[in-house]
């Protein structure tokens, strides 16, 4: 496990705020998502976050302009899954 606590710029004005990442897999895959976005984004800021012992493999938060995603550590080992409905209702939600 590397926990990097680190926050990316982005020149499209969201930031990205690394809580607790496995080798950047959680990180990557929010950025993906950001990519697959139609629109303007609806958060600026992404905190990400990962651990054990998850109810979900993804549970979301939003306030204000932060969208909070904390990631089933497992996930990145192919334990739990997202549909991909699951997966747009996330892209919508950024």
């Amino acid at each position: 496990m590397k926990e990097l606590i680190a926050s990316i710029e982005n020149p499209q004005s969201w930031t990205i705020e690394i809580k607790q990442d496995y080798e950047g897999y959680f990180e990557s895959l929010v950025r993906s998502w950001i990519a697959k976005k139609n629109g303007p984004l609806k958060h600026s800021k992404f905190i990400i976050s990962s651990g054990r012992y998850r109810v979900a493999v993804v549970s979301y938060k939003s306030s204000g302009g932060e969208l909070h995603l904390d990631f089933y550590a497992a996930f990145r080992r192919g334990f739990g899954k997202l549909s991909e409905e699951e997966v747009k209702q996330i892209i919508d939600l950024l």
